[in-house]
């Protein structure tokens, strides 16, 4: 018995490391595809296949889509916030800076979630976690002003792209709030499934004009290969092998993995696109980490 459970443990640690160096190594990969697609037509492509195959995945595993009438609001809330504008900020954004300062910028997401969370009352920050708020806000801080000493990314640009990458930050996290009264009545591949569907929804005018001006005769087969990874591996196979994670062990030990990718993200940043890390990277980086840890030991300790 306790030889299944260890092989058990094994495999779910072995695929959430696999989601991780999916979702890091997607960062480089996407920044590569926008040097030949612009970023609303690259995205749409995408999710527009993400959404069919997890539509199909949810119903076949499943046996349906169905959802009561009077969750499609809030399903709806979920798809623009946590797809649509989230989408948009992430991709023009990852345009106009590094895959390193993205990366970076998002590990500040665990501290963005909690502050939601107490916002909306689900749960409380003691000193530690103010403290570990602070610390990562002011990481955010020294990225996004440190991005004029960044090589070969022109100063405002990158400024401009920070803060759309901050931006898609705090929408992720409101997703990630907000989802919660949903994934208490369905599973969370529907939740996913159904808002990442109608985000993209929303997403198709917005992205339409930039679709039909692309060259896509000129796009390279390099760029087809990286958006073919973008789709299957950093969202249906990582969505997938995530959630069901959080079926066998739990939402806590499951987001702890998370903290991974702003590391391995960063370093295919650096490996990849030859991008070169700033002191004021090191120390946002630093702050970001720090304020991540205290978050963890306040919730060990609630």
């Amino acid at each position: 018995m306790r030889e299944r459970l260890g092989k058990s443990s094994f495999r779910n640690d072995a695929e959430l490391v696999s989601v991780v160096l999916f979702w890091a190594f997607n960062l480089p990969v996407v920044k590569v595809g926008l040097r030949e697609v612009e970023p609303l037509a690259y995205n749409i492509v995408r999710f527009l296949c993400a959404s069919v195959v997890l539509l199909a995945l949810t119903h076949f595993m499943e046996g349906g889509l169905t959802v009561r009438r009077a969750d499609l609001g809030r399903l709806l809330l979920l798809g623009v916030v946590g797809h649509t504008i989230y989408q948009i900020c992430f991709i023009e954004g990852l345009a106009r800076t590094t895959a390193s300062s993205t990366a970076l910028l998002f590990g500040c997401t665990p501290v963005v979630v909690a502050l939601m969370s107490r916002l909306a009352g689900h749960e409380r920050i003691g000193p530690a976690g103010a403290v570990g708020a602070l610390l990562g806000f002011y990481g955010v801080y020294l990225i996004v002003g440190g991005a004029k000493g960044m090589q070969g990314e022109p100063g405002s640009g990158t400024i401009a792209g920070n803060l759309l990458i901050v931006c898609a930050v705090l929408c992720w996290s409101a997703y990630t709030v907000l989802a919660q009264a949903m994934l208490e009545r369905y599973s969370p591949l529907r939740v996913t499934a159904l808002s990442l569907a109608s985000g993209t929804v929303m997403l198709i005018p917005l992205a339409a004009p930039s679709f039909l001006r692309q060259d896509w005769s000129a796009v390279s087969l390099a760029t087809w290969a990286g958006l073919g990874y973008s789709f299957l591996f950093a969202l249906v196979v990582s969505y997938v092998l995530w959630y069901r994670s959080v079926k066998k062990v739990g939402n806590l030990r499951t987001a702890v993995y998370s903290n991974l990718v702003p590391v391995f993200g960063t370093l295919f940043g650096v490996w990849f696109l030859g991008e070169r890390l700033t002191p004021g990277l090191w120390l946002g980086a630093s702050c970001i980490l720090s304020g991540i840890l205290l978050t963890r030991l306040r919730r060990r300790g609630a």
